[in-house]
């Protein structure tokens, strides 16, 4: 079995979602080297406003991974630097405030004018699906009636008061691509109906989780396909990436024959899901409907809604790809906590398989299931690996629940999974005996605290789950964060930022959040000993293998240190100290057998 851990570029700030979008005062001098909200160098930083400014919606979002604004990055960066950008930043803060001159990306056309109503009219189908005869041409032509009455136009933004008919486009779409914004309001949601049918759903996501309602599950976001059967992928988003009420969210969304991608403040939630046909499911998505905007219990506001039809070569291209399929087992308990879930894929074979169970990077603080698994999926499926994909708690919900330190959240989680997935490994037709683990990122370093654990099975529990061995056959990791230990990573790499919101420090006082975790190391050395992998490594560790996109460079700083190949350098070191096998790859790398992860990890477990 496998355990991979995954992890998006730029998701590692160094602090919970919560945290970074705090009214916290940004506590720090424009000259400063660093952001001390998230920890980003200024080079990064201006790198993004850079490219900020080119955003064709220019909406105010932050650096990617990052929930901090632009505005307060800006504030970060000598009066000379911003100079140079202001003009720029100027109109995308009148476009975005005003958004009265419409600026569609190359290919697409606005289909809300800004001005009026052209183009849309009111149409609730539940209303007169039913209906028929003079009963629905009556109910149709109510709706036509009322839609001016609960729909306006303010600022260039359409606006409904939460209550009325849908907006429906008069024109009828195929294949397209749509990009639009949205604001909402809390307790409302709605959504975007495409050909006509639901949705791509809008939540609001601080809604609690009912388990008496197992199936509506607002917490984790917006952007799923809520319509279609439970159980399902993409009926919920594959990570929760809307911002908080009163800033705009975008949506691109692409329908092509009867799949479905959405992306979420461009991040994917949704893809290539079939999207069923909610008004009858034995038959296919209709090849044509309009694009309809839910209205549904409170004011929701949209704005620059542009849209281009792709054409059947296009088409063709997009469909050409193989589809991640519906797991065999959705949603499998392995806690309590809602968070606490996995899917499994069971590879065919007439043998017990050894397994890659998945959980995605992203700092521990943000990410989804299949972010990363994606472009894995099949090779290992098709290698006689079955796959699973563990969803577990971030660092703030971890604190919520009394983990001390936050990071013993995810970890721990992560353990628990393993276990539970060997105390159904006969059951499932898996070989409980070869689990690895491979990621990236903070998954990465998942990945290797689990290697390095000593076994954390109880044989004196009760709960036989809890008596099942956390050791595994082996780990292969992306970009690794090795150490928790700050004094090492400033040794190694002297511009460190990552690590001090694993153990719950912040910014404070003007500092960044390295530098208090720094200055605070000598209080948490007995955390650093049980969550710092490298603290870890023991004469009986399984094999590991360690990649990485840049060539190390010890002592000096680094591009992206926080996925330095300086890490995996002084790993090697240590674990060939001890007689543990390791293979560190890397460009130009001596003695590197295998090309990536995958290929070790299958040649592992295959042997």
């Amino acid at each position: 079995m496998v355990l991979e851990f995954g992890c998006q570029k730029g998701d590692a700030s160094g602090t919970t979602r919560p945290t970074r979008r705090s009214a916290r005062e940004f506590g720090s001098p424009r000259s400063a080297r660093e952001c001390p909200r998230c920890g980003r160098g200024i080079n990064e930083i201006k790198g993004f406003l850079k490219r900020y400014v080119t955003n064709s919606l220019g909406t105010l979002r932050g650096l990617d991974g990052c929930g901090v604004s632009v505005q307060h990055h800006a504030m970060c960066i000598s009066p000379r630097f911003l100079l140079s950008v202001s003009s720029a930043l100027m109109f995308l803060c009148a476009f975005t405030s005003v958004a009265q001159e419409l600026n569609p990306p190359e290919g697409f056309h606005a289909i809300f004018n800004g001005k009026d109503l052209t183009g849309w009219y009111g149409l609730n189908p539940h209303q007169s699906v039913k209906l028929k005869g003079e009963k629905k041409e009556a109910n149709l032509k109510q709706q036509r009636e009322e839609f001016s009455k609960h729909w306006r136009v303010e600022k260039g933004e359409l606006v409904n008061d939460g209550h009325g008919p849908y907006a429906t486009t008069e024109k009828d779409y195929g294949d397209i691509e749509l990009h639009l914004e949205y604001k909402t309001v809390p307790k409302a949601d709605s959504g975007i109906y495409l050909r006509g049918t639901p949705q791509v759903q809008i939540w609001d996501k601080n809604q609690v989780f009912d388990p008496k309602r197992p199936t509506r599950r607002p917490h984790l976001g917006s952007g799923g396909l809520f319509n279609n059967t439970p159980n399902t992928l993409g009926r919920d988003p594959l990570m929760l990436m809307d911002k908080p009420f009163g800033e705009w969210n975008q949506f691109r969304i692409r329908q092509v024959g009867d799949r479905t991608w959405v992306w979420l403040n461009n991040r994917p939630v949704v893809d290539g899901v079939v999207m069923e046909n909610y008004w009858d499911r034995s038959k296919p998505l209709p090849a044509l409907g309009p694009i309809m905007l839910q209205t549904h219990g409170g004011e929701i506001r949209w704005r620059n809604i542009f849209l281009r039809e792709i054409e059947k070569d296009e088409a063709e291209r997009i469909l050409s790809r193989r589809f991640i399929p519906n797991p065999t087992h959705y949603d499998v308990p392995y806690g309590s906590h809602p968070k606490q879930v996995m899917h499994v894929w069971k590879a065919e074979s007439d043998k017990p398989t050894p397994v890659l169970m998945f959980l995605h990077g992203g700092g521990w603080v943000a990410g989804g299931r299949l972010n990363g698994l994606e472009s894995r999926l099949h090779t290992y499926l098709d290698a006689g690996i079955s796959v699973i994909s563990v969803e577990y708690r971030f660092i703030a919900e971890a604190t919520k629940d009394g983990e001390v330190p936050p990071v013993k959240g995810p970890l721990h989680d992560a353990a628990r999974a393993l276990q539970v997935i060997r105390s159904k490994a006969e059951e499932w037709g898996m070989d409980k005996e070869r689990i690895g683990a491979s990621g990236g990122s903070a998954g990465a370093c998942s990945s290797l605290w689990l290697a390095f654990h000593p076994d954390m099975a109880d044989p004196d529990s009760d709960d036989p789950v809890a008596r099942e061995s956390t050791r595994l056959w082996c780990a292969a990791v992306i970009g690794a964060q090795t150490t928790l230990d700050p004094k090492q990573m400033r040794d190694w790499t002297p511009n460190s930022r990552y690590g001090g919101h694993a153990f719950g420090f912040s910014a404070k006082d003007g500092k960044s959040q390295f530098d208090v975790f720094y200055g605070e190391r000598d209080s948490i050395l007995p955390w650093i000993a049980e969550y710092s992998p490298f603290a870890l490594v023991s004469s009986d560790d399984p094999p590991i293998y360690m990649i990485y996109s840049a060539k190390p460079a010890l002592g000096q700083n680094q591009k992206d240190p926080t996925h330095s190949a300086n890490f995996g350098v002084k790993l090697q070191e240590r674990c060939l100290e001890l007689g543990v096998e390791c293979e560190l790859a890397y460009p130009d790398a001596p003695d590197v057998l295998h090309k990536d992860t995958m290929a070790y990890m299958i040649d592992r477990l295959r042997r």
